[in-house]
C-alpha cells in the first residue's frame, strides 16, 4: 500500500511542476499484461524523455504466432481520457519471430489527462488489447 501512495505522490508532484504525464520508474506494479490468441503482451511505462514524451516498453511472447508479420507502429495508439487518439512518434524494435520487444514513444500529453490507454489492434486475431492507467 505504501508504494501506491509513493507513486500517487510522484504523479501529483509531477503535475504541480508542469512535467506532463509521468509514471515514475518502470517496475512491476505499473506493468499491464494481456494473454489472448496465443500471445502474451506486457506493457510497462518508462520514464518520460527530457521533452516530456511518453515511453512504453512492450514485450510480446508466443510459441505459435509469427510476430514479424505485424507493424507495431501502425497497430498501436494511445487514447487519453478526453477520447483523443495519439499515434506513436517512434518505435524501436528488438527480436523477431516469437519474441519481440519494442520501446514506443508518444508526444507529450497535457497536464489535465486523468487516464490513458495504450491500445494494440489486430495481433493474433485479437481485435483490441487495452492497457489502462489511471493517473489520479
Amino acid at each position: 500500500m505504501k508504494w501506491i501512495k509513493f507513486v500517487l505522490a510522484g504523479l501529483l508532484l509531477s503535475r504541480l511542476i508542469g512535467g506532463g504525464v509521468s509514471f515514475g520508474t518502470a517496475d512491476s506494479h505499473t506493468t499491464r499484461t494481456d494473454s489472448a490468441g496465443g500471445v502474451t503482451v506486457k506493457v510497462t511505462p518508462l520514464n518520460s524523455t527530457a521533452k516530456g514524451d511518453l515511453r512504453f516498453e512492450v514485450v510480446f511472447d508466443t510459441h505459435s504466432v509469427d510476430l514479424d508479420a505485424y507493424d507495431l507502429k501502425s497497430l498501436t495508439v494511445l487514447r487519453d481520457g478526453a477520447a483523443n487518439i495519439h499515434h506513436p512518434t517512434s518505435v524501436e524494435s528488438k527480436g523477431s519471430g516469437h519474441h519481440r520487444q519494442a520501446t514506443m514513444t508518444f508526444a507529450k500529453l497535457g497536464n489535465s489527462i486523468k487516464r490513458i490507454e495504450l491500445v494494440i489492434k489486430g495481433v493474433a486475431g485479437v481485435h483490441e488489447r487495452v492497457f489502462r492507467w489511471d493517473l489520479e
